[in-house]
C-alpha cells in the first residue's frame, strides 16, 4: 500500500511538472513570427513630394491604402480574398485581422490602389493567373490634383512563401500604368498673351492593360487630346494620359493676344510623342503671333 501511494504521489509530481513546463509564448502555426503575412508597399519611380490623387512616394499610398490578394502560386484561387490594406501608423495590416502563411505551397499577392477604382477603370480582373487586366474607358483630361480624378495603380508579387518571405515580408511594388503630361507657358512668352486651348490630334482615351505585356485595344476619341484654358503653374499638376509612341504630330495653341487691341489665333508646332508608363513629360511652350516654340529639352523625369 506504501509503494503504490509513492508511486502515485510521484506520477502526480511528474503531471504538474509537466503541465508547469509549457510556455504559453511558444510559437504555434498561428503566432509564429514567420507565419503572419506582413506587407512592404512602395511605388515604383518615386518622385519627391506628395500629392492627393497621385502616387509619388510611401506617404501617398499611405494616405490612401490599398486593396490587396493572394493567390495560390500560379493559379486563379484565391488563398487571401481581396481586401483592404491600411496604414496603421507603423506597418501595414490587412482590414478584419492578421492572415497568416499556409503551411507550404507558395503565393502570388495582387494589389492596386485606389481601394475603389477610378470611374475611368473596369475590374481589375484576375482571371489568368498571374496576368492581371483591367479596361480603361474615356479617360478624363482632369488637371490632376485640381480635379477629382485619382490616378490608378497596381503591383504583383508571385512566389512568395513562409520560408522566405515569412520573416522579410512580402516586397508589393506598384507601377504606374499611365504618364503624365504638362504644359507651362515660359516666360519669353510675355504677360499679354491668354491660352485658349492646346490640342494633340488622334491621342488614346480607351485601352485594356494587361500586366507584364502592356496596353492593347487602343481607341482615341475625336477630338484627341483637348485642355481647355491656360496651362497650369503648379509644379505638382499634370494630365493623366495612355502611354504609347503617338509618333510626330502637330501641337496647336489658341491664345489671344492683347498688346495693341486684341487678336487670338492659332499656332502649331510638330512634336515627337512618345510617353512611356511612369513617366511625366514636361512642355514648356514659348508664343507668339508667329510661331510656336515646344522646349524638348530635359522634359521628361521618372514617376
Amino acid at each position: 500500500m506504501t509503494m503504490l501511494l509513492t508511486t502515485m504521489m510521484l506520477l502526480a509530481t511528474g503531471f504538474i511538472f509537466s503541465a508547469c513546463s509549457t510556455d504559453d509564448t511558444t510559437p504555434t502555426p498561428n503566432n509564429a513570427p514567420d507565419s503572419e503575412i506582413s506587407l512592404n508597399a512602395s511605388v515604383w519611380q518615386v518622385m519627391e513630394g506628395t500629392r492627393a490623387t497621385t502616387f509619388n512616394g510611401a506617404s501617398d499610398l499611405r494616405s490612401e491604402g490599398f486593396k490587396c490578394a493572394a493567390y495560390n502560386e500560379n493559379t486563379t484561387t484565391a488563398y487571401i480574398s481581396a481586401v483592404n490594406v491600411n496604414w496603421d501608423g507603423d506597418s501595414w495590416e490587412f482590414e478584419g485581422g492578421k492572415r497568416y502563411w499556409p503551411a507550404s505551397g507558395s503565393l502570388d499577392f495582387f494589389a492596386y490602389s485606389p481601394t475603389i477604382p477610378p470611374s475611368y477603370i473596369s475590374g481589375p480582373t484576375y482571371t489568368t493567373a498571374r496576368t492581371p487586366q483591367f479596361t480603361c474607358n474615356d479617360l478624363p483630361l482632369a488637371l490632376i490634383p485640381t480635379d477629382a480624378t485619382k490616378e490608378f495603380i497596381w503591383a504583383l508579387t508571385t512566389g512568395q512563401n513562409k520560408a522566405g518571405q515569412g520573416i522579410s515580408g512580402v516586397a508589393i511594388t506598384f507601377l504606374h500604368p499611365f504618364a503624365r503630361v504638362k504644359f507651362k507657358l515660359s516666360a519669353a512668352s510675355g504677360t499679354n498673351v491668354t491660352v485658349n486651348s492646346i490640342t494633340i490630334p488622334s491621342v488614346y482615351c480607351d485601352g485594356t492593360y494587361t500586366y507584364g505585356t502592356g496596353w492593347s485595344s487602343l481607341d482615341d476619341n475625336d477630338q484627341g487630346l483637348v485642355i481647355t484654358g491656360a496651362p497650369a503653374t503648379d509644379d505638382d499638376a499634370f494630365y493623366l494620359v495612355i502611354p504609347n509612341n503617338y509618333g510626330t504630330k502637330t501641337l496647336t495653341v489658341n491664345a489671344t493676344w492683347s498688346d495693341w487691341g486684341t487678336a487670338t489665333k492659332d499656332v502649331s508646332a510638330s512634336v515627337a510623342f512618345n510617353w512611356a508608363a511612369g513617366n511625366s513629360y514636361t512642355y514648356t511652350l514659348t508664343l507668339s503671333k508667329e510661331a510656336l516654340i515646344v522646349n524638348e529639352e530635359k522634359y521628361t523625369e521618372q514617376w
